[in-house]
Parts: C-alpha cells; structure tokens; sequence
C-alpha cells in the first residue's frame, strides 16, 4: 500500500512540476490551482490570499474562488486517501490535518486505527 500512495505522490509531483502558481493564476485556473493545492497536502488559501496571490501576479481575471474551492476539494480527496490516514496512524500521528474531515468515516477511522496499532508494535528506531 506504501508504494501505490507513494506512485501517487509522485505522479502529483510530477504532474505539477511544470506547473507554477504564477502560470495557473495568470491562465485564469484557479481550479487547478485549488486542485494542487489540496493534493499537495496545503490549507487551503482563503479569499483574501487568493486576492493578494492573484494581484502578486498580476493576473488579468478576477480570481474565482468557488473554481479554487471546488479544484481544492478534488485535490484533498487525492491526498486523504486511506493509504495516507493508514500511514499518519503508523507513523503515530493523532492529527489528521486537512484530512480531519475524515475523521468519522468508518472506513478511514479503521484504517487510521490499524496504523495506529502498528506503531504502537514498532521497534524504536535510532
């Protein structure tokens, strides 16, 4: 399971290397800045933010942040996926992060859960 979070990492990785904020925002695409943004595992910029982002760069459109907010959501879903709550419980972590809104899905609680007891089994390591 390690390997296909990590290929999915990876390939948003390489996905958004072409890709800048500055280009996403000049083309007027605030989804898939949204979209990289909750991917990448980052809050998400509030509407202020993206004014100051959009003015930084001199963007020529009105930033959209319903597309942003809408790209973000698609975004987070890709990187709270059950692989990632499996490995923040094996790792020992109790905070989600933007992938609280999870929490109390069953299935991500199991798996969180599962991790969790791993590392509570695991050696230390020094």
């Amino acid at each position: 399971m390690k390997l296909i979070s990590t290929l999915g990492a990876i390939s948003v990785v390489f996905l958004s290397g072409c890709v800048t904020q500055s280009s996403l925002i000049s083309k007027g695409n605030f989804e898939k800045l949204g979209f990289y943004d909750g991917a990448g595992g980052r809050v998400a910029l509030t509407t202020t933010q993206l004014d100051k982002i959009s003015d930084k760069y001199d963007a020529t459109e009105t930033p959209n942040y319903q597309e942003y907010q809408q790209g973000y959501s698609k975004g987070r879903d890709n990187y709270c996926s059950i692989e990632h709550v499996l490995q923040l419980g094996e790792q020992g972590k109790v905070n989600w992060g933007i992938c609280e809104y999870r929490r109390e899905v069953p299935l991500f609680k199991a798996k969180w859960q599962q991790g969790f007891e791993r590392y509570g089994t695991m050696e230390p390591r020094f």
